[in-house]
This record gives structure tokens, C-alpha cells and sequence, in this order.
């Protein structure tokens, strides 16, 4: 069972995102196993929200598991992940690279994707890092690209021990982050409210 330790003070050394990111390492197959089933629901709705094929960005893809279903679906997909185990995992998917998400508009040219697939890739980001790389989503993604993203609405922002790990977590309000959304150059079109706040979006033309 997971036991939730909320903590109003951190070492200014430590980095919460790398810590967070680098438990998964030792558990990665089972990581793989456990969420193989889910979100494809989620997945055939974001394929099928875009023109065939389109060029997409799985951001924070872990070990590549929507990476192959944009595939299946006609799309072309790309892949970045802050951890180097699922990284080598994704690379079996689609073209893959090591990059931590704060950075990601570094990586490609301004306008390179027709979407960006987000999913629970922004969780271990503090509210002020989660809205600059939003800002960068937008700048990555060509006008009236789509973008899907979705990060926690339930519990506690702080660290959380899971059986695989300990990892920081930060909780949003769903419409204080839809409002982020949108202010960083989306035009919103439809929150999904639950365990985890979801985002539909269009890049504002």
C-alpha cells in the first residue's frame, strides 16, 4: 500500500523530476506489463483527431507503449524519456531519445509536430516547471496542432513511497491546469475530470 509523505521543504540539491524518473529503472518490465492494457481508448482518440499521417511526439513515452499504437494507426511517432531503461525499451517502437522534458523545445525545430501526446508525463514537475513546458509544447507544435496531457487532481503534492519506488508528485486543480493550458497557446476543448485531470487542446492558430 502506498503511504503518502507530503514534505514543505526539499534539499535545494536534489532534483525531485531525475529522482522520480530514475525509479523506474529497476522495475521496468513490470512497469511495462502492469500499464500495457490502458489508455488505448485515449490513444484511438487523439490517431483519429488528426489527418493520417501525422507527425507526433509521444513526451515522456516511458517503454513505448503508445509509441506502437500511433504507429498502428498510420501515424508517424517520436519518442523522448528522461529514463535511459525505457528509452532502450521505446527504441524497439518508434525513433527515440533520452531528454528531460524541461528541455524538450531545445530538441526539435519550432512548428516540427502535428501533436503531442503527453500522458502523465508531467506528474513529477513542480506547477511552475509543468507551465513552462507547456509553453514549449506550443511552441513545438505547428498551428491548430492537437495536444493531449493529463497529470494528477487527487491527493497530495509531495513524495509518494510506491512499492516500486518513491516519487514526487504534484497535484493540480483541474481548472486551474486547463486554465494553464490555455494560457500557454492552446485553445481548450475538452477536460476529462477524475484521478487525473485530462486535456484536449488545439494549438491557437
Amino acid at each position: 500500500m502506498a503511504v503518502q509523505v507530503t514534505m514543505s521543504g526539499e534539499d535545494p540539491l536534489s532534483d525531485p523530476v531525475a529522482e522520480s524518473v530514475a525509479a523506474y529503472s529497476d522495475h521496468a518490465g513490470d512497469y511495462e506489463a502492469t500499464h500495457a492494457p490502458k489508455m488505448s481508448d485515449r490513444v484511438e482518440r487523439f490517431a483519429r483527431s488528426l489527418p493520417t499521417p501525422s507527425l507526433i511526439l509521444d513526451a515522456g513515452c516511458g517503454p513505448g507503449r503508445d509509441l506502437a499504437r500511433f504507429g498502428a494507426y498510420g501515424h508517424a511517432a517520436r519518442g523522448v524519456d528522461l529514463n535511459p531503461v525505457f528509452v532502450s525499451m521505446a527504441r524497439a517502437h518508434a525513433p527515440t531519445s533520452q531528454c528531460d522534458l524541461r528541455e524538450v523545445g531545445a530538441r526539435f525545430p519550432a512548428g516540427t509536430f502535428d501533436g503531442i501526446w503527453a500522458s502523465a508525463s508531467l506528474v513529477h514537475l513542480h506547477e511552475a516547471e509543468a507551465v513552462d513546458v507547456l509553453g514549449q509544447f506550443a511552441e513545438l507544435l505547428r498551428p491548430g496542432g492537437r495536444l493531449y496531457v493529463c497529470l494528477k487532481a487527487t491527493g497530495s503534492t509531495g513524495w509518494l513511497d510506491e512499492p516500486d519506488g518513491r516519487r514526487w508528485y504534484t497535484v493540480w486543480d483541474a481548472e486551474k491546469f486547463a486554465g494553464a493550458v490555455a494560457d500557454a497557446g492552446f485553445e481548450v476543448e475538452h477536460v476529462d475530470r477524475g484521478p487525473y485531470v485530462e486535456v484536449w487542446a488545439t494549438r491557437a492558430r
